[in-house]
């Protein structure tokens, strides 16, 4: 389900939205083509995409390419995917006011993440996957409703409808830590080897770099969404697909002899 989003008080599944999405897209006069992309020629001025079944010409191309999560691959994970699991703090951190969560993952995300969700939550357990520095302690410690759990391997996520708590692993002891809700933070990285060999910029954690109009270091080349590591919501998303439309219709009419 996807909460808050406007338009919808009663809110609404992803899949609806989405059928909703493709229906008006279609109705507008929208090609719709499948197909797995292999390669992509972008600095020419007529630009190419490749799929196994075709090659696609275009004056200007938008990468709305996504991003991959990493999965942890524990018992209960995909189980209880979209109950209680979730992968994006912004997305579903408000859902858990005053309610406690654990937050596993590593890197500057899963620090911010976890502050941001210390606001919200009565508590925050932090399961690191990796060692964490010394800056990152500090930080967390800072906040007194953040509680870390040093060396613990998060082995089980525990719930039947819903996420009831996790079994974690310290040492040779295992114990059940009772949330309400898990949020897995890692190092996002988006589909990058297509991109990258097409001579797409990224940044160091790979998110496609654009500037304020969403557009790329290849002219004619724009990316919007999951892709850019910008706020990661539906409503940003779109905002971001209906600015990055009207720039690349301008930038096809400012070039009328390709």
């Amino acid at each position: 389900m996807i909460h808050n989003y406007p338009g919808f008080p009663d809110n609404i599944s992803g899949k609806e939205l989405l059928e909703r999405i493709r229906t008006q897209a279609l109705k507008m006069g929208a090609e719709i083509r499948k197909g797995d992309i292999i390669s992509m020629m972008l600095n020419m001025p007529i630009k190419t995409v490749t799929t196994k079944r075709e090659t696609i010409t275009a004056k200007a191309v938008i990468l709305a390419s996504g991003i991959r999560r990493e999965i942890l691959n524990i018992p209960g994970e995909g189980k209880l995917l979209g109950l209680g699991v979730s992968y994006c703090v912004i997305c579903d951190g408000p859902l858990y006011k005053g309610r406690k969560v654990t937050v596993i993952g590593y890197g500057e995300d899963a620090i911010s993440d976890t502050i941001f969700l210390s606001g919200i939550a009565r508590e925050v357990y932090f399961t690191p996957l990796k060692p964490l520095p010394t800056e990152h302690i500090e930080k967390l410690k800072a906040h007194s409703r953040v509680k870390i759990l040093y060396e613990a391997k998060v082995k089980k996520i525990i719930g039947d409808k819903h996420v009831q708590g996790v079994e974690a692993l310290r040492g040779e002891e295992s114990e059940i830590i009772d949330v309400d809700g898990i949020f897995v933070v890692t190092e996002e990285t988006p589909t990058l080897k297509i991109l990258k060999a097409a001579g797409i910029k990224v940044d160091n954690r790979g998110c496609i770099k654009v500037n304020l109009k969403q557009e790329t270091n290849i002219e004619g080349v724009y990316a919007a969404g999951d892709c850019t590591c910008g706020e990661m919501q539906a409503i940003t998303v779109v905002g971001q697909g209906v600015l990055v439309a009207i720039n690349a219709v301008a930038y096809i009419r400012s070039k009328p002899h390709l």
